[in-house]
């Protein structure tokens, strides 16, 4: 096997060497290739290093980002990844049932002995700005930048509230407080001007315009803390869930905004009639989207904010990336 792995989410790299090195050698496997990720290469060239070296298994000690990263690398080839996570959100380990919390030992082991599950993997995507179009950019922040390329996602990526909180999060404040961060991240996002975009579904058949707090790509549905924003999201369908986000009235459209997702955590979906609709959650079924915005906004992907685009367009693969799992 090969496990590349980001330094700065362990506090004991030694302890992480020698458990998945006791379970490698419980299974009468070669020593491991360790590939340290950097700073300026979150993981995609050590997935190339482990390919080439021809590995039988890359496990991925990090968090969402350099899932990601090797996730770019390894789909579409018949290579398993298998997580030992130990990020912030943890997303994709959340959505294929991994026990989280069990420890790198029972981790390493289900990496090792687990079945592999083919799963998609969505791309979003944005054109390169314009001349103008990088001065609008320039204008909203000293350190705004344009995103513009292609880019995987295996969770949920998107544009608006979530990928501005998903911005503000600092580095310190997450591994303080963990997945909370985004709480208190996101309380100074309250009152940001909503996205206004057209939005192109499939091949163009069907074409509507929208305001809305956040419009997500959704390739499976559920969030830290139990929350389930996609319900009707799978991981394994070939299908991308559009879901888009709105409140009205302030502090009160939001408070029924967590109600909504609270309920439909529980498996309950139907409104009641009786309270006033300010908190609002709209899903769609689609293939692809192309989502043409009014103003630059920010586009995040499982967690990574990726910067400023007008025009973004997101689309999934079906059955690309093989995980183990239990």
């Amino acid at each position: 096997a090969a496990v590349i792995y980001n330094p700065t989410k362990f506090d004991d790299l030694s302890l992480l060497r020698r458990r998945v090195a006791a379970e490698v050698r419980a299974a009468g496997w070669l020593p491991t290739v360790w590939l340290e990720t950097t700073p300026d290469d979150p993981g995609r060239s050590m997935a190339r290093r482990a390919l080439e070296a021809g590995v039988d298994l890359v496990m991925v000690a990090g968090g969402d980002g350099t899932v990601r990263a090797v996730s770019s690398e390894l789909a579409g080839t018949e290579m398993p990844m298998a997580l030992i996570p130990s990020g912030t959100g943890n997303l994709l380990a959340r959505n294929l049932g991994l026990p989280i919390g069990s420890g790198v030992r029972d981790l390493a082991s289900i990496a090792i002995t687990g079945r592999s599950r083919r799963i998609d993997v969505g791309w979003v995507e944005a054109d390169g700005p314009s001349l103008e179009q990088t001065a609008a950019i320039a204008r909203i922040a000293p350190d705004s930048h344009a995103f513009a390329g292609s880019t995987p996602f295996l969770v949920i990526a998107g544009m608006g509230f979530d990928a501005a909180v998903m911005h503000s999060a600092g580095r310190g404040l997450k591994r303080t407080m963990g997945w909370g961060a985004y709480v208190v991240s996101g309380l100074r996002y309250l009152r940001r001007r909503r996205v206004k975009a057209h939005i192109v579904a499939g091949e163009g058949h069907n074409e509507f315009d929208l305001e809305a707090r956040a419009i997500l790509f959704a390739n499976c549905g559920r969030l830290p803390g139990g929350f389930v924003l996609a319900p009707d999201a799978r991981i394994d369908d070939g299908w991308l869930d559009l879901v888009v986000v709105d409140t009205k009235i302030g502090l009160l459209g939001w408070g029924d905004l967590v109600r909504r997702v609270g309920l439909q955590s529980l498996g309950l979906r139907r409104r009641p009639q009786m309270l006033p609709e300010v908190g609002s959650i709209e899903l769609r079924r689609m293939r692809s989207v192309h989502v043409q915005a009014g103003d630059p906004e920010l586009v995040e992907a499982d967690g990574d904010a990726l910067g400023y685009a007008w025009n973004v367009r997101a689309r999934i693969e079906r059955g690309t990336l093989l995980v183990h799992v239990l």
